[in-house]
């Protein structure tokens, strides 16, 4: 992703953030951070329910190794549902390394996912890689978790190496990024739902 539109990204998300200090709090978000934060095992502290900030991990998507899945999201339109996944609760990203999309990524398969009327499968496709919960890997267990797409991902561990995979793809950085509102796992390639 160039400079250009990696700025323009951290533009959006940054404005974001200050509007959302600088905007009256509805009297649900509070109680309902919370409890997003009771219920996932976390005491996140500042920032959580606040909104977008440089700490968030929405942000730490531009690391410059998940840019290429940040250009996704952005081609997607899924930055407001991100932003409104992360004030209402902590969320789980699985995200695949610009190295993985680059070596993995069928060019054609990418230029279907691009094309504007294949835009909810493009959607489906990277919120299949969010749950609506902290899941750091000391708490990983092997089950099935709903991701915003709607549809259920399968996590597994194997019991003598302790190896973690989502669905078909080996987690190869387990806590790669830790943020208050969230935790992103580096995983080996791209997780396509069934629905795509």
């Amino acid at each position: 992703m160039g400079a250009p539109v990696r700025g323009a990204l951290v533009f959006l998300l940054l404005l974001a953030g200050a509007a959302a200090e600088t905007a009256p709090e509805e009297p649900t978000m509070p109680s309902a951070a919370a409890d997003g934060a009771a219920s996932s095992g976390t005491t996140s502290g500042a920032g959580a329910g606040t909104g977008i900030n440089s700490n968030s991990v929405l942000v730490a998507l531009l690391d410059s190794h998940y840019t290429e899945l940040a250009e996704l999201v952005e081609k997607a339109l899924l930055l407001q549902t991100l932003e409104d996944a992360v004030g209402k609760h902590n969320v789980t990203i699985f995200a695949p390394r610009n190295e993985a999309l680059e070596r993995d990524l069928d060019p054609e398969f990418k230029r279907f996912l691009l094309e504007p009327r294949n835009l909810k499968s493009l959607q489906s496709l990277l919120l299949f890689h969010v749950l609506p919960a902290r899941l750091p890997s000391g708490s990983w267990s092997a089950v099935s978790h709903p991701t915003l797409s709607g549809e259920e991902v399968e996590l597994a561990a194997a019991a003598y190496d302790g190896a973690m995979r989502v669905a078909h793809a080996a987690v190869t950085r387990p806590d790669a990024v830790l943020r208050p509102d969230g935790v992103i796992h580096g995983i080996e390639r791209l997780l396509v739902p069934r629905s795509v």
